[in-house]
């Protein structure tokens, strides 16, 4: 073990800055260990890690090698460990037939003569004596103590292991992994949006590259580009919603329960995933031998997505070295740290504290643009102007006679929770909200005003494009609707927002803060929300404009009591204002003795998400019954029909 501390310690820090996302989390907790038996656990977790990536991306390079053969790797049954992943990529390194990430793993994994014996490759001979301490301890290590700890960090030393084991992998893991959230063929060729997931951030801000020809075939997949070469990684690695924290994040396979697949977080906690498992498949064809295509993705200017990354990697590395990413926690408004803080744990801990270990995973240093996002969050007056250039929010209260503002309020420098506190009241002010506080925001049921109100100025805070000093984001109260508008075209179609379309925020920090506390939840579900209450009281649904060319947003929230579609049979025969939609199904159960949502499907030829909110109203209003699966037209109106 020659190398110095220092140099161990950059080896760990430049992965928690650079290297896939799992690997770089992992890495920075080891970091972040203050106590010998904290860094015992961390070093052997991270190894872990470091190997499910490296058996990933080495599984799915080695389905699109160049020859067939009799080539196999070890099928993968039951509950997956460190060592069943260290297999696959000493196989896959060792494989006779050649793929994209033949001579990057060769770097870590080839054995050499010397003195007539066989030497294991740098990082394989890492991780084989972290594997073999990891099964020594077995269930030892969660309850390791401090003294054995310090004794094993002195026999075996953990984090030089694991340094050796990312020094000898540094190739394949400078290789960038993305997901691609949408893909556009416009008049310029295809522009492609990606998420770049490299680093320990778990909220990467996405990107848009113009592509030279094409993309990828899977939208919503982790990949990973060796040169212009790009490796489909399901079912090994996915990007999903990992259901404990409410936002979207890498998925590592974990157990082989046929029919089902298991996967788990970095964290290692488990993910139940519903409906038909299409990954089963995938993995079966994988070990029948199967090979797939891999596609090749050439930016514009002739570039790749690896060298793309690369350029980026070298300003990261070098901000990290001068500690440009440092946090200056005294340019960040303490109060509103404390009041966030009380928010996200009402422990009575130091805000500060608080706000690092819950939001920022307890990370000391940010990307540039988190960094950016922190200030806008939390900072003072002066730190919120020199990074804004502009008014934060405008809030109107709009007159009915002459059209112009009657109340206004200018938020002109206050960061953005402080703004949303702000908007929250004068909002609650002048609507029939008068008791609500901010603290109220969440609550994610409630009238339809409220839930208005809620993703008006969520959408706001959340949305806007911080980038553009052109103009401050404006809220609008009219007597009959909310307009909202903003800096920062929708990321998602228009046509889309109404089905709970999904991607990745703009500013992923900022929406992360406001879920953590329960203020919005995954993006999209907040509009669909609005959209199902206006449908329930009656409303016209939210509207949009939105427009890449001027890059603005405007959302459309109508306020009015009157329905434009009653049905006037209905109206006549009960008195019951109902929608068109409504009166479809109504008509349509009114024809049959009972039915299930398939059935009244086929006879209203109205959407599932149309039909179980118009019966969701109906049940509610006691005009239909449900029994199980089963609806029927209530009793009393049975009667009444004849």
């Amino acid at each position: 073990m020659t190398e110095s501390l220092d140099n161990r310690h950059w080896s760990i820090r430049r992965a928690s800055l650079v290297h896939p996302n799992p690997v770089a989390t992992a890495s920075g907790r080891v970091l972040r260990a203050r106590t010998a038996s904290e860094r015992v656990n961390a070093s052997l977790k991270a190894a872990e890690v470091l190997t499910r990536y490296l058996a990933a991306v080495s599984a799915a390079s080695f389905a699109t090698r160049s020859e067939d053969g009799a080539a196999r790797l070890s099928a993968l049954q039951g509950n997956l460990s460190f060592g069943h992943f260290l297999t696959v990529v000493q196989e896959a390194a060792a494989a006779q037939s050649a793929h994209p990430a033949t001579p990057l793993l060769a770097q870590g994994f080839k054995s050499k003569k010397q003195n007539k014996e066989t030497v294991r490759g740098r990082s394989d001979a890492a991780l084989v004596e972290l594997l073999e301490l990891r099964n020594s301890l077995g269930h030892d290590l969660r309850n390791l103590d401090e003294a054995k700890a310090v004794a094993i960090e002195a026999a075996r030393d953990p984090r030089t292991l694991l340094a050796q084991a990312l020094d000898g992998s540094e190739a394949l893991l400078s290789q960038p992994l993305f997901v691609v959230e949408q893909q556009e063929w416009t008049v310029d060729g295809v522009v492609m949006r990606h998420l770049l997931l490299m680093g320990e951030s778990a909220d990467p801000a996405p990107h848009r590259v113009k592509l030279k020809d094409r993309g990828v075939e899977f939208l919503h997949a982790p990949y990973v580009a060796i040169g212009e070469t790009c490796l489909h990684l399901p079912p090994w690695l996915l990007w999903g919603i990992d259901q404990q924290r409410q936002n979207f994040a890498l998925l590592l396979l974990d157990g082989v329960d046929l029919p089902r697949l298991r996967y788990c977080t970095v964290d290692g906690t488990e993910q139940h995933r519903d409906g038909p498992d299409p990954e089963v498949e995938r993995l079966r064809t994988f070990h029948e031998g199967v090979r797939r295509q891999a596609h090749t993705v050439v930016l514009s200017d002739g570039r790749s997505l690896a060298g793309e990354w690369g350029d980026a990697r070298k300003r990261i590395e070098e901000t990290a070295r001068n500690q440009a990413g440092a946090i200056h926690w005294a340019s960040l408004n303490q109060s509103t740290l404390a009041w966030y803080a009380n928010l996200l744990a009402s422990d009575g801990g130091e805000p500060k504290r608080t706000v690092q270990e819950k939001l920022l995973d307890g990370r000391t240093q940010l990307k540039v643009e988190e960094l950016r996002q922190v200030k806008l969050l939390f900072g003072t007056p002066a730190t919120v102007r020199s990074e804004l250039q502009r008014d934060v929010l405008d809030l109107r209260v709009i007159d009915i006679e002459t059209g112009r503002p009657s109340k206004r309020e200018l938020i002109e420098s206050d960061n953005l929770i402080e703004a949303l506190r702000r908007a929250t009241l004068f909002f609650a002010a002048h609507t029939d909200l008068k008791t609500f506080v901010p603290e109220d925001l969440r609550n994610n049921t409630g009238t339809v005003d409220y839930l208005t109100l809620r993703e008006a100025l969520v959408n706001q805070i959340v949305h806007q494009d911080y980038c553009d000093a052109t103009t401050a984001g404006q809220i609008e109260i009219h007597d009959t609707k909310v307009t909202v508008f903003n800096a920062g075209y929708s990321l998602v179609p228009p046509e889309q927002l109404l089905d709970g379309g999904k991607s990745q925020s703009r500013n992923p920090l900022v929406a992360r803060a406001l879920r953590s506390v329960g203020f919005a939840e995954i993006s999209g579900s907040g509009i669909r929300a609005v959209h199902r209450a206006c449908q329930q009281a009656q409303r016209k649904s939210p509207s949009f404009e939105s427009s890449e060319k001027s890059n603005t947003f405007t959302l459309t929230l109508d306020r009015s009591t009157t329905p434009d579609d009653i049905d006037t049979y209905w109206n006549s025969l009960l008195g019951v204002r109902l929608s068109s939609l409504q009166a479809t199904v109504l008509n349509a159960l009114s024809k049959l003795p009972s039915a299930t949502l398939p059935v009244l499907e086929q006879e209203t030829g109205l959407a599932l998400e149309q039909l179980e909110t118009a019966l969701e109203f109906l049940v509610l209003q006691a005009l239909v019954e449900q029994d199980e699966s089963n609806y029927r037209l209530a009793s009393h109106l049975r009667e009444k029909l004849g």
